[in-house]
C-alpha cells in the first residue's frame, strides 16, 4: 500500500513548522549573544518541542508502529501552547497594545495545524498504512 497523501501533508507541515521555528530561535539567541546564556534556558522548552516534533514526525512517516501516537501528541502540544498563548494575548493584551490583527491568523493557523495532524493521523488510511508497514516487518526489528 503507498504512504496516504494527507501523511505527507501532516508530515510537510510538521517539520517544516519545526525547522522554521528551530530558525527562528536560533536567530533570537544570534541576535542576543549577551544574554543568549540567560536565554537558553526559557527557548530550552521550545527547541526540545520542535526537535520532537520533527523526529517523531520523521518516524511516523516511515510508518513505526505506535510512532504516529507520539507525533500527534507533540503536534497537539506544540500547536496547542501556541494556540493558547495566542488566546491568551488576543483577550488579554499587554499595555502597550498589540497588533490585534497579527495575532487572530495565529490562532486560526494553529487550530488548523491541530485539525489537520488529527486529520492526518487517525484516518483509516493512515491506520491501513501502518498496519500494511508493521505486517511486513518482523517481529523482533522494531
Amino acid at each position: 500500500m503507498s504512504r496516504p497523501k494527507r501523511l505527507w501533508a501532516v508530515f510537510l507541515v510538521n517539520v517544516a513548522t519545526g525547522l522554521i521555528t528551530l530558525a527562528a530561535c536560533g536567530f533570537l539567541l544570534a541576535k542576543s549573544l549577551p544574554f543568549a546564556r540567560v536565554l537558553i534556558f526559557s527557548f530550552a522548552p521550545t527547541i526540545v518541542l520542535c526537535a520532537v516534533l520533527i523526529a517523531s514526525s520523521i518516524v511516523a512517516f516511515i510508518g513505526s508502529g505506535r510512532s504516529r501516537w507520539i507525533a500527534l501528541g507533540t503536534a497537539i502540544l506544540f500547536f496547542g501552547s501556541s494556540f493558547i498563548q495566542g488566546l491568551w494575548s488576543y483577550y488579554h493584551p499587554t499595555p502597550p497594545l498589540q497588533d490585534m490583527s497579527a495575532i487572530a491568523p495565529s490562532i486560526e493557523r494553529n487550530a488548523l495545524c491541530i485539525v489537520l495532524n488529527l486529520w492526518g493521523f487517525l484516518s483509516e488510511k493512515t491506520d491501513a498504512f501502518v498496519d500494511t508497514v508493521a505486517s511486513r516487518t518482523p517481529r523482533g526489528a522494531t
